[in-house]
């Protein structure tokens, strides 16, 4: 009887137990005190890794080619712009490293080691052959694919090496000299040269022009392009020229200029003061081509001479180049002269390569850039690249200029353009009443 009584005490207290609990929780049963289970949220899988593709640019930042080499550094920034807003979707990712050659062979090539060491495989090559000439050993050594936009030099048109341009070599653009030769009626020939690569590359291509034009190169002079030594060097090979020439300076003779910027300014100085040769007809070269600073240094003299030069271009019609020039300008806030176009391909034909085969490996790119060169596979802002045996341009086009004088100010003109395949040249309505004087 004791332990029912127990079991009818205890049984009480635990409901009155449970009454007191239902009261305090307004009547609903309390909550499980299990472990909470944490807030289930939706995730999705992480983005795949973006794929990073390096390109170098060797461009001339300080030095006689600078306001050419900002160019062509803002060209390949805008080729990088567009490949990545390209293949975005693809995971794809390029980035673009930028060395300073100081228009440097010895620099170019510390400077391609740098590239190299960051893991750089594909580089556009040195502006200038001077540049490329000491790239090109260690590029060879270490499969380092080099592609330039200005280095023209015949001594650098070498079969199955690593060195590849997107324009033509010296021989075609003293093709297009000759074709000015001709048309002028020149009989008489003297050449001021930078003793380089590029020089010497179109002194022996002159050579070569002047037995199939029929012309004599009568006069010959180079100079020392370093730096340190133009400033006294240039004005010498000036003198030089003038003493040799001086019975000869006439209707059909003409002095050719291979120059670039800083030197070319004093070259031009130099043939401004000379009694003989500033009465000469002067015919440019492509590094010579639209610069501004031999426009404020040397564009009374440019314009007496009624100088016609030549630059490797790209034809402003084509759907391609009306693209590259709107984006430019807008990017950029200048005209895309030469090598601009020529330099945005150059990084947008190798990104391209890489993302079309999925690798940066220099072999499977290079394998790649020469199949695409032969089959004219890409067609950018200088129109479609097709490379010779040598990896050089093999369909270039070139624009020929000129300098006037407008309300007072020496000013850049187009003359015309050098049909390569025709070996004829078209010319602007103004650049024809300039070239004949009439």
């Amino acid at each position: 009887m004791a332990t029912k009584t127990l079991y009818l005490a205890i049984g009480i207290v635990i409901l009155l137990a449970i009454i007191g609990i239902l009261m305090s929780t307004g009547g609903q049963a309390p909550s499980a005190t299990t472990t909470p289970t944490p807030t289930q949220t939706l995730t999705t899988s992480p983005p795949t890794a973006q794929k990073v593709f390096k390109l170098g640019a060797l461009l001339p930042l300080t030095g006689g080619f600078s306001s050419y080499a900002k160019l062509a550094q803002c060209a390949a920034q805008l080729a990088i712009d567009d490949l990545n807003s390209e293949y975005a979707n693809k995971g794809y990712k390029f980035e673009l490293y930028v060395e300073d050659t100081q228009l440097d062979p010895n620099v170019a090539l510390q400077k391609l080691q740098t590239l190299y060491a960051k893991g750089v495989r594909a580089v556009h090559a040195g502006l200038t052959s001077r540049e490329a000439s000491g790239e090109k050993p260690f590029a060879d050594q270490n499969k380092i694919i080099l592609f330039s936009a200005w280095s023209t030099s015949s001594l650098l048109a070498i079969p199955n090496d690593w060195l590849y341009r997107i324009v033509g070599t010296d021989a075609k653009q003293i093709r297009a000299i000759g074709a000015i030769l001709k048309e002028l009626g020149v009989k008489n020939v003297a050449l001021i040269y930078r003793k380089d690569p590029y020089g010497e590359g179109l002194y022996i291509e002159l050579q070569k022009e002047a037995t199939r034009r029929g012309f004599k190169l009568v006069s010959v002079a180079a100079y020392d392009p370093d730096p340190k030594a133009f400033p006294q060097a240039a004005p010498e090979a000036v003198r030089k020229i003038s003493a040799e020439v001086k019975d000869l300076v006439g209707p059909d003779f003409a002095l050719v200029i291979v120059s670039f910027e800083d030197d070319g300014a004093v070259v031009l100085k130099a043939i401004g003061q000379d009694p003989i040769l500033s009465k000469a007809r002067l015919i440019g070269t492509e590094g010579m081509a639209f610069s501004p600073i031999l426009l404020q240094e040397g564009g009374a003299v440019m314009a007496k001479g009624k100088i016609v030069g030549t630059a490797n271009w790209a034809l402003p019609t084509t759907p391609e180049y009306k693209e590259f020039y709107r984006k430019f300008k807008a990017k950029c806030g200048a005209e895309p002269i030469t090598p601009a176009p020529q330099s945005y391909d150059v990084i947008k034909m190798l990104g391209e390569i890489m993302a079309s085969i999925g690798t940066d490996d220099p072999d499977k790119v290079r394998t790649t850039l020469e199949q695409w060169g032969r089959e004219g596979r890409y067609k950018g802002a200088t129109g479609v690249v097709i490379l010779d045996e040598n990896g050089d341009r093999a369909n270039p086009n070139f624009l020929l200029w000129g300098v006037t004088i407008k309300n007072g100010t020496s000013t850049y003109i187009e003359v015309g353009y050098y049909d390569y395949d025709k070996d004829s040249i078209e010319f602007t309505p103004e650049g024809k009443q300039y070239f004949y004087g009439k």
